[in-house]
């Protein structure tokens, strides 16, 4: 079967092709575009290596283990552990359905793989996770062996570990595998989700003193986030996002293997119920927030069920279908191999799309600028604090970008801001009923998010402050020099 389809032999093309998604992987500039910085700067900052508070809106584990990782002052690291885990996802699609090879090539040539290779994310490792998840649950149910439950649970768990939205497609997974189960069976899943839950858990317990701390600020902000955010977007910000988000469904849909749709046929869907449900809901899911990104813990499964219900003509149709959604894809990152687009290096695909493909190509990438500009401010003040501005997250940016020791301290304008104002609440919401009646208690509870007591910066003595783009917009600033990109400015009374 495979020798009439392919006409050649097998391992030499497997190679050569995993070999041209490593060279573009290391050769394009591009390292994502979305959380890249929750990642990214968690690692340099367990490396040392940060000049800077740290913020992160999801996990840290993900970023402190590549922490120990991280050389040549760079995240290259990333880039070799995002194709590790690409390939044993590969390999194990692969593995799981009896070394079909028309499964391996399905996944090799699967477009979300090309997609994700140069990112920095932890949703490739979730995707590795949440396949084996699968693979037992799905054994489970056949053999109702609960140790096959326990599997499945664990890596639920791992991959909550790692990616905080792998708890709603394990709810999911959950829910359409047993449903009809004893409760005693879901209880032993739960337990095995908080197995795999436990680095994250232990990590955050050393961390923060409070074992649920990352999770419970994940979802804290998710719902601050739906009522305006930390930041004060109102329904009109949320509602461009929105719009955005809906340009975005078609690219999502262009990652979705061609012949997945063909398996809501009325006999498979009946034959494959609970994992056809799980797909959709989570299908679904995603389409609430379109993102290329969030499909790369869906398509593994996809394939599995297409490989063994596809044959010779839909199988070729498919490879025609992905290669050239390949292109379209990594069409942005060959671009940035050796120039920015719109003077910038996250540029990907849906980006582009957006914009109706309408993009200016630059030799130069603002980050390589902004360096320049760094080093020399760093040159004429250095072992200084900075403010940095204008957005409260600015200030990341920057000390990403920063490999040296001559900066004590990039701070948040944000953070500035509160501790001169004597403030430090971010957000708070507060759920208190009015009873009806002449009842002489009342019950509320209340919870937000608040700048760290535990803060020894001196900001009262801060006397510089970068601004990208931009003058820093702090009452009793003032520029003193423009660069570039990066604008200086000085407190007054320190001039």
């Amino acid at each position: 079967m495979e020798n009439e389809i392919f006409k050649f032999d097998d391992k030499k093309p497997i190679i050569t092709v995993a070999l041209l998604l490593i060279l573009l992987t290391f050769l394009t500039s591009y390292y994502g575009s979305t959380d890249t910085g929750d990642y990214s700067n968690t690692a340099k900052f367990f490396a040392g290596d940060y000049s800077a508070k740290i913020r992160s809106s999801h996990s840290y584990l993900f970023g402190f283990i590549h922490s120990f990782l991280l050389f040549a002052d760079s995240f290259i690291i990333f880039k070799i552990t995002s194709i590790i885990f690409l390939l044993l996802i590969i390999y194990s699609v692969y593995i799981i359905n009896n070394r079909d090879k028309k499964t391996l090539w399905l996944m090799l040539l699967s477009p979300i793989v090309w997609y994700m290779a140069p990112w920095i994310a932890p949703i490739q490792l979730a995707g590795l996770f949440l396949l084996w998840a699968f693979y037992f649950i799905n054994k489970y149910d056949r053999t109702k062996k609960i140790t096959y439950l326990l599997y499945s649970g664990i890596f639920v768990g791992l991959g909550w570990a790692v990616w905080d939205t792998v708890l709603f497609f394990g709810v999911f997974l959950m829910g359409c595998f047993l449903y009809n189960r004893k409760v005693s069976h879901l209880l032993y899943f739960i337990l095995a989700v908080f197995i795999g839950l436990s680095p994250r858990l232990l990590l955050d317990q050393f961390l923060f003193n409070f074992p649920f701390f990352t999770i419970l600020k994940s979802t804290f902000g998710t719902f601050a986030n739906i009522f305006g955010g930390i930041y004060g977007y109102g329904p009109l910000e949320r509602a461009s996002a929105y719009s955005l988000g809906l340009l975005t469904i078609i690219p999502v849909l262009l990652a979705v293997p061609l012949y997945y749709w063909g398996l809501y046929k009325k006999r498979f869907f009946k034959n494959n119920k609970k994992a056809m449900i799980f797909l959709s809901l989570s299908l679904l899911l995603i389409f609430i927030n379109p993102q290329i990104r969030y499909l790369m813990v869906l398509v593994p499964i996809m394939i599995l069920l297409i490989g063994k219900n596809i044959n010779k003509k839909q199988f070729k149709r498919q490879i025609i279908f992905s290669i050239i959604i390949i292109l379209l894809f990594i069409f942005p990152y060959i671009l940035q191999i050796s120039y920015s687009i719109d003077n910038q290096n996250i540029a990907e695909f849906s980006y582009l799309f957006r914009n109706s493909f309408k993009f200016k190509l630059g030799e130069e990438f603002n980050s390589k600028i902004i360096r320049n500009d760094l080093e020399k401010i760093i040159e004429k003040y250095p072992n200084e604090t900075f403010v940095v501005g204008n957005e409260p997250d600015t200030y990341q940016a920057i000390a990403r970008l920063y490999w040296g020791g001559e900066v004590e301290e990039f701070v948040s304008i944000q953070d500035y801001e509160l501790a001169i104002k004597n403030e430090s609440i971010l957000y708070e919401k507060t759920f208190m009923p009015i009873p009806n009646i002449k009842e002489r208690r009342q019950i509320w509870i209340s919870g937000g998010l608040s700048k760290n007591e535990n803060d020894d910066t001196d900001y009262e003595n801060i006397s510089l402050g970068i601004g990208i783009g931009e003058p820093i917009e702090l009452e009793g600033f003032k520029r003193i020099k423009r660069y570039d990109i990066l604008y200086l400015s000085r407190k007054s009374h320190f001039t």
